[in-house]
């Protein structure tokens, strides 16, 4: 609030103070009335600041980080104990704003353009070379891929199946060199689409049936038993598809390290299935290190998660 600004608060106190000195200039008020109103005229906030340096000098070493955590363990509590009632107490955007990051990543540096499509990554500078990077939902915006390529030596792998973006990379080589790595170009998206089984490859992009595989089909098909960053941002896509990631502990067989994922709050039901997945997360040891919001559409959030290891 700037000095020109006075809140409703602020008026409150102001005719407080008047009143009471007023009260004491009044020949007629009672003696205890002009004691109490010095009483409260005094503030000792030197008190108060002996008493916060007492206390922040009792914490632990890492209070900051592990308050965080177990806020973030009390709230999934919460969840577990009665989803229903939980999913019902937040409402609009004060959903994306209750996970937040609960970890500290070493040397965040953002990967790819600052508009929508880069990505915010964990220590890419000690990456080794030919690291795994599968990307997820790319459009025409490759910033973050051609990045992790160039930049920093990685063998790229980018998946979207729609018919757009697969004419777009019509004259792209697998393999092709970018920089100190290498990028690939797969017209395949990532499944199931739906926790439906009669709907779990149903995707249909400009009025085309495409093709969708679950990620560990993916790995087996191009040989990977180990990816290190897993990039998902398909579009309200990514609950169904981390739901089947996450019930098939594939994460843990490739040895994910990093898991970077737009999520879509769109509507209740994608509420409920985002936190389901951020407690299986967790469960699973990937922590949030890193949290920004889209800016065209603040329902939509970038996740970023450091996993064990």
């Amino acid at each position: 609030m700037g000095y020109g600004c006075i809140s409703r608060d602020g008026i409150t106190r102001y005719f407080r103070r008047a009143h009471r000195r007023k009260a004491l200039r009044s020949a007629n008020a009672p003696r205890c009335v002009r004691r109490a109103c010095r009483r409260k005229a005094t503030v000792d906030l030197n008190t108060y600041i002996v008493g916060r340096n007492a206390f922040y000098q009792s914490l632990p070493a890492q209070y900051v980080q592990n308050k965080r955590l177990e806020d973030q363990a009390n709230l999934l509590e919460a969840y577990e104990k009665d989803p229903a009632t939980f999913l019902n107490r937040y409402k609009g955007n004060e959903r994306g704003f209750l996970f937040d990051a609960v970890i500290d990543a070493k040397n965040m540096v953002r990967v790819g353009t600052f508009a929508d499509g880069g990505k915010w990554v964990s220590d890419p500078q000690s990456l080794k070379a030919g690291a795994v990077v599968y990307s997820f939902g790319a459009g025409t915006e490759i910033s973050f891929d051609t990045e992790s390529a160039g930049l920093f030596g990685c063998e790229v792998h980018c998946f979207d199946p729609t018919p757009s973006v697969e004419r777009a990379f019509a004259n792209c080589r697998p393999g092709q060199p970018v920089g100190k790595g290498r990028f690939w170009y797969h017209a395949v998206g990532l499944g199931p689409v739906s926790l439906d089984p009669e709907k779990a490859d149903d995707l249909v992009l400009e009025d085309r049936k495409c093709q969708v595989k679950h990620l560990s089909e993916l790995a087996a098909e191009l040989g990977h038993a180990h990816v290190d960053i897993v990039k998902i941002d398909i579009e309200g896509g990514e609950m169904a598809a981390l739901t089947e990631i996450l019930s098939s502990g594939i994460l843990a067989r490739l040895a994910v390290k990093q898991l970077l994922v737009e999520f879509h709050l769109w509507d209740d039901e994608h509420w409920s299935s985002f936190v389901h997945i951020i407690s299986l997360l967790r469960q699973q040891g990937y922590l949030i290190f890193r949290k920004e919001f889209n800016p065209l559409d603040t329902r939509c959030a970038e996740f970023c998660f450091l996993g064990p290891g």
